[in-house]
C-alpha cells in the first residue's frame, strides 16, 4: 500500500493541485474524446429518444450502447476530475439498467430489427414494462445530459 492510499485526503489534495496546474485536464479531455468517438451526443439522442422509444431499434444500436458503457467502465477511461467521473459512473449505471430491460423486452423480428414485445402478452405486463422502459429512458437521457454538462463546465471552460 502506497502512502497516497494510506492518506486519501492527501491524494485528493494532490489531484486538486494537478488540476489547478492543468496536468489532469489533458487526460480528461482525451478520455472524453475517446468516449465521444464511440457514441456522440447525436447518436445517443437518436437511440434513446427515437429508436428505442418508437420501437425501431436495431441490434447495432444495442451493441453501440453496450460498447459505450463498457468503455466508460474501463480503468484507463476514468476521469481524474471527481465530478465528471461521478457523472460518468451514474451514466454507466443508468444505461446498464436500460440495456438490461431492453434485453428482457425487445426481441428480434423479421427485418433483423428489435421490437418491444412483438407477440401478444398480458396487457398488464406490457403496460408495466412499457412504463418502466419510459422511466429508464428518461433516467438514462438525464444522466447523459448531466455527464455532458459536467464535461462542458469542467473541461471546456
Amino acid at each position: 500500500m502506497g502512502w497516497l492510499e494510506a492518506l486519501p485526503i492527501l491524494e485528493k489534495l494532490l489531484n486538486w493541485f494537478r488540476w489547478c496546474l492543468g496536468l489532469n485536464r489533458e487526460h480528461d479531455i482525451a478520455v472524453f474524446k475517446k468516449l465521444d468517438a464511440i457514441a456522440n451526443e447525436q447518436k445517443i439522442d437518436q437511440i434513446l429518444n427515437d429508436h428505442i422509444y418508437t420501437n425501431d431499434l436495431w441490434p447495432n444500436d444495442v451493441t453501440l450502447l453496450q460498447g459505450f458503457v463498457d468503455a466508460i467502465q474501463r480503468t484507463e477511461n476514468r476521469y481524474t476530475d471527481s465530478t465528471i467521473q461521478l457523472r460518468a459512473e451514474e451514466l454507466a449505471f443508468e444505461m446498464d439498467n436500460l440495456l438490461c430491460l431492453v434485453a428482457k423486452t425487445f426481441f428480434l423480428v423479421p427485418g433483423k430489427r428489435l421490437q418491444f414485445y412483438p407477440e401478444q402478452i398480458r396487457e398488464e405486463i406490457f403496460e408495466a414494462d412499457w412504463e418502466k422502459l419510459k422511466e429508464l429512458l428518461g433516467k438514462a437521457w438525464d444522466a447523459y445530459k448531466a455527464y455532458r454538462l459536467s464535461v462542458k463546465v469542467r473541461l471546456m471552460a
